[in-house]
């Protein structure tokens, strides 16, 4: 019998755990409604502060309705409340539902400035408010994005 030990790091020398990843615990509904309030409240907010700008800087149509508060509004609103649902669901499945939350962010976030990306150079449609439209969807993605991590966290395990 050898008094030698091992030159394994002890870590590596324990048993490999092979049961599911330890998974976080989801927020609780209060936040997770509390982060989707300010999210759609803040998003709102910028929204009108874009739209502001927007009008101030740009000659818009009156065929360019996008700028108005009911369309734009209900859009928003519809929008922070399915990525509040839907963060609600990914911390409840995943393992890591910020990494998770990141990369459905940025996919969500691109497909929904594809129509954006379509208006260009479309009678009606100039590129001065069109980019302000698309600034529009990018504002509420960060600030949603940052509501729901920040305010109505995973409790818990990996991030």
């Amino acid at each position: 019998m050898s008094t030698q030990r091992s030159s394994l790091p002890p870590r590596a020398s324990r048993p490999t755990a092979t049961g599911p990843a330890p998974q976080p615990a989801p927020p609780a509904h209060r936040r997770l409604a509390a982060a989707g309030l300010a999210a759609a409240a803040l998003s709102l907010a910028a929204d009108a502060v874009l739209v502001t700008v927007g009008r101030a800087a740009f000659t818009a149509p009156a065929s360019f309705g996008k700028f108005g508060f009911g369309s734009y509004a209900l859009l928003t609103v519809l929008g922070v409340a399915g990525a509040t649902v839907a963060w609600g669901a990914v911390t409840r499945l995943s393992s890591r539902p910020a990494w998770l939350l990141t990369r459905l962010a940025a996919l969500v976030t691109a497909l929904f400035l594809i129509p954006d990306f379509l208006l260009f150079g479309t009678p009606g449609n100039p590129a001065g408010p069109v980019g302000i439209l698309m600034l529009m969807h990018l504002a509420t993605a960060v600030i949603t994005y940052t509501a729901l991590l920040k305010i109505a966290p995973a409790r818990g395990g990996p991030r």
